[in-house]
């Protein structure tokens, strides 16, 4: 076998490798900021209920930010798949 031809076959295994490397992280980074934007949006319409006043209105706003959170947990599962 040639000396280059055993070069390059190491260089496309390395890229290949820094590919799936960086998938990784492009996964775990979207997670990360998916999780974040999702925390605060629920936060703050907790919050904003709350300050608004009326115990009913707060409770429903914490039922329906349950289900929210629910339901972006499961799209961010989804995207999770979607980049893997």
């Amino acid at each position: 076998m040639n000396v280059t031809a055993v070069v390059r076959l190491i260089q496309c295994i390395l890229i290949i490798w820094r590919i799936q490397a960086m998938g990784k992280q492009v996964t775990n980074v979207a997670k990360g900021i998916g999780m974040g934007v999702l925390a605060g949006t629920a936060v703050a319409a907790v919050s904003a209920k709350v300050l608004s006043g009326g115990r009913k209105k707060s409770s429903s706003m914490r039922k329906t930010a349950g289900k929210a959170m629910h339901t972006m947990s499961n799209l961010m599962g989804d995207m999770e798949k979607l980049l893997r």
